[in-house]
This record gives C-alpha cells, structure tokens and sequence, in this order.
C-alpha cells in the first residue's frame, strides 16, 4: 500500500459535503461558513502553499509584522469629509448599503475570538492577521475599485482580492460560484465570468491595496488614490453596462 507520507493531498470528504451544500445554495451557506469549516481538515500542503504565497507578496511582511488594525471611525467624522474625497464616498457606500454598523466592530477583538474558538487552529496568524484586517478596510476597496455591493460587484472584488492576495477565502468564493453556474444555474455562467475576468484582470494591473492604512486617507481626493494605485475604473462602467 500507499504509506500516508506520500499520499496524494485529497479534498476532505466531510468538508466536500459542506463545499457541495454551498454549491447547491450559496447564499444560504456563504463562503464564510466554509472557510471556517476547511481548516481542520486541510492538507497540510495546501495550507503551507497559501501562507508561501501571502508572505511572498510585496509589503506583505511589513504590513503583517506591523499588525495595523485600525481603530473604528466614526459616521460623524466621516460626514465632514468633503466631496470628492474617500471618506465622502466610504459614507456613501455605508449608508446607501445599511452598513453603518460595521464601522463599531471591534476588529481586535474579533482577531481574538478567532483564535479562541479552536476552528481555526491550523490557520497560521499571519494569515489570520491578513484575514481579519480584510474583513476591516473591505469596504474601502468597494469605493476605490468602483464595485459595487450587488452580487457580481462582490464577485468581481473576490476575483480583485484573489489577483491582489492568493487567499482562500477568495479562492473559496470563486470556486463555489463556479460549481453553482456549472451544475446548478449555466445561465450565470456570461455574467459570472465577465466579473471575475474583470476582477482579476484589474486586480493585477493595479497596486496592492490589501497594505495600506486607508482609514489615514479619508480626506485624500479618490481620484488621486486611484492614480496613485493605478485604479482604471473606466473598465468598471463598461462591465457594468
């Protein structure tokens, strides 16, 4: 037989069934779940490829070494950012989208909750540092790219991120909705596709924004932050047409 040092990496069977149940419905069991859910049981490879990655991405190591999280600004604050201004626009896209509330999430803390609910032991920290501080300047990205919050938007970033970072979750959020437009829903497959190309295509073209402090930026004009990053979002009006 096989000795299990040289078995071939395989996907998990049991997480394969949670993989499928977000296949089959994934705006009832969201990709969060199942990054959640993948740790435990991953080949050790798969999870030593990953972290090479992210360590292997310019500014990366100073980003993760410095362990920025922002403290939360506030709607008022960003209310007297002019207009023009990234702060005018990260307001904006929180009202218009009833997201206010993320602005009070403690980010440190939700970092030690993470760690302390034993799901993601395997998850190594500089990762789980990558994935927290995400979660936080997400919404910023939103505004600068120029995606916006529907379905293909998001889509669309995911593929953004996955061009920007190589990490899972964003790895995760494609797969499954190309598992979903394959075997579930084939006419997905034209507006599918026109995003994550779109995604992935700007997200390699621009600069890195995963590690910047963009909450210091909230008074800069957008459109010097786009040319300052290399941010084309005329590409973005033609896909969204």
């Amino acid at each position: 037989g096989v000795s299990p040092m040289t078995e071939k990496p395989t996907v998990d069977r049991a997480f394969a069934e949670k993989f499928l149940k977000a296949v089959d419905s994934p705006l009832d069991y969201h990709v969060y779940f199942l990054f959640h859910d993948w740790w435990a049981e991953a080949p050790q490879s798969a999870i030593d490829e990953y972290l090479a990655e992210v360590r292997a991405i310019p500014n990366a190591r100073a980003c993760i070494d410095e362990g920025f999280i922002s403290e939360p600004l506030s709607m008022a604050r960003l209310s007297q950012c002019a207009p023009g201004t990234l702060g005018q626009g990260y307001h904006k896209f929180l009202v218009d989208n009833h997201l206010e509330e993320n602005l009070g999430r403690n980010y440190r803390e939700f970092n030690e909750q993470l760690h302390d609910s034993g799901k993601l032991d395997r998850l190594p920290d500089d990762m789980s540092f990558m994935m927290v501080r995400g979660f936080q300047i997400h919404d910023f990205l939103h505004v600068l790219t120029g995606y916006d919050s529907s379905l293909m938007g998001e889509l669309a970033l995911a593929a953004f991120y996955l061009a920007q970072l190589r990490f899972p979750y964003h790895a995760m959020r494609l797969a499954v909705t190309l598992g979903h437009t394959a075997y579930i829903k084939p006419s997905l497959t034209v507006p599918a596709m026109d995003a994550i190309v779109d995604g992935w295509a700007y997200g390699r073209a621009a600069k890195n924004l995963n590690f910047e402090r963009w909450e210091d930026e909230i008074d800069t004009p957008i459109e010097d932050l786009r040319v300052r990053m290399n941010l084309d979002t005329t590409r973005i009006a033609a896909y969204a047409a």
